[in-house]
């Protein structure tokens, strides 16, 4: 089955449809109108996500092989709590970040959370400042695990258009090299409803590129239409969330994992390489360290990396989005050209007991000059989230040095960290790649 699935992400060079954005919009305004000039259904919402849940949970979790009488019950449960999405636009796409179990799906394999007969443990992370996802799936306590990633951008206000980039597997711990999706291997999603712990998807081909039917396995028909599969989600708990990629009890898993790291860690910096710190980065440069930075931040080996000693160090910024350093960093302080961006991060004990006092200094250093800002910072007990507040900010050019206000406050997510590499992402969803300085 493994083959199988390569050479499906692999697929055949057939000529791919034209795709309409405009079908997906439709298809989600429609949907929206059933209940429109008539009252609300009498079932409250908490009421009728219970009862979608009740009705699947005779045919195990992910529910599989739903027979169509039932599928007809579900669907129409479904079609009710569509009317009160309550999400809308940026809402809805903003909704989408986290962990999510997938419950049901009338998708073909895998997306059904299945690998033929067998039923596996399905989990799709969206992560939304970048714009990717990646579907897992465990399968037969962990000994199989595929991955998926993709990315995807809106296409009107309830609907997203994804791309697939690469399916890899792993066996009893042994990951194997990703497979890249021929080009416009793409979906469609409808996001008829989006809360807090429930999601309601209806996605299709809609002109894209399904190696399945290029390769015959599918009818030329079978999920053209951007309505036609159902999507049932329910947000993972913490334990879920928290799960470890191919989280194989095995003797050879910590050394597939660490190899896989080095592997990873090595092709991100060589991505970030030659960009001037992002500042000459293209889409294609974009979206590759992106790509790369999701999937080393699943293979982390810090637990709790903000309060992690890790954490503390010089760090060089190698890459960033942050749009004021990237500035700088092109054009220089009044003619003075940059040479290196780097933060410090140290932690100290008053009397070398009690609670850690932490710091945090962001510099850049410009030939004749430098900008730099001074901040306290309270990293979280667990998890990766680090806030901070300005305390001081100082420029110097040539001989003048005057001090500045510092204004602001803020916070970012420690994706990765080890003893060489960081990865981040702040407040405003900019990523920052940073190398230890030894």
């Amino acid at each position: 089955s493994v083959m199988l699935i390569s050479l499906l992400a692999l697929g055949l060079q057939a000529p791919v449809a034209g795709y309409d954005a405009r079908r997906g919009i439709k298809i989600v305004r429609e949907l929206a109108s059933r209940s429109v000039g008539g009252p609300l259904p009498s079932s409250g919402t908490a009421d009728l996500k219970k009862s979608i849940l009740a009705l699947l949970e005779p045919f195990g979790d992910p529910a599989l092989r739903v027979p169509d009488t039932d599928f007809r019950l579900i669907d129409e449960q479904c079609r009710l709590l569509e009317a009160r999405n309550p999400a809308r636009g940026a809402d809805a796409l903003e909704a989408l970040q986290g962990c999510w179990k997938v419950r049901y799906s009338n998708a073909p394999p895998p997306s059904n959370g299945a690998l033929g007969p067998v039923r596996g443990a399905a989990f799709q992370r969206v992560d939304v400042p970048s714009r990717t996802y990646t579907n897992e799936l465990s399968l037969l306590g962990a000994a199989l695990f595929v991955q998926l990633t993709a990315t995807f951008e809106p296409r009107g206000p309830l609907a997203l258009r994804v791309a697939f980039q690469t399916i890899t597997f792993s066996i009893l711990g042994l990951r194997l090299p990703p497979v890249a999706f021929p080009p416009g291997t793409e979906r469609t999603w409808l996001l008829t409803y989006t809360d807090e712990d429930t999601r309601l998807v209806r996605a299709g081909v809609d002109g894209g590129r399904s190696t399945a039917r290029d390769l015959g396995l599918l009818s030329r028909e079978e999920g053209e239409a951007a309505d036609s599969y159902l999507f049932v989600l329910t947000r993972a708990t913490p334990s879920e969330s928290s799960r470890a990629p191919a989280g194989l009890p095995s003797p050879l898993a910590p050394l597939a994992r660490a190899a896989e790291r080095r592997r990873l860690k090595a092709q991100l910096l060589e991505a970030c390489g030659g960009q001037s710190l992002g500042a000459e980065a293209g889409a294609e440069d974009l979206r590759r360290v992106r790509d790369l930075s999701v999937r080393l931040a699943a293979l982390t080996p810090t637990a709790d990396p903000a309060s992690s000693p890790l954490l503390c160090g010089t760090w060089d910024i190698v890459w960033t989005t942050e749009s004021e350093l990237l500035a700088l960093t092109k054009r220089g302080l009044l003619g003075l050209p940059c040479t290196a961006a780097y933060q410090a991060i140290a932690r100290t004990r008053e009397g070398g007991a009690g609670p850690w006092a932490y710091s945090l200094d962001n510099a850049i250093e410009f030939d004749g000059g430098f900008l730099r800002v001074g901040s306290t910072c309270e990293p979280a007990a667990s998890g990766g989230r680090v806030n901070f507040v300005f305390q001081s900010c100082a420029a110097r050019w040539r001989a003048l040095e005057l001090p500045l206000p510092p204004v602001g406050s803020g916070w970012f997510d420690v994706l990765y960290v080890d003893e060489e590499l960081r990865v981040c992402r702040d407040s405003r969803g900019d990523l920052q790649v940073c190398a230890r300085r030894k």
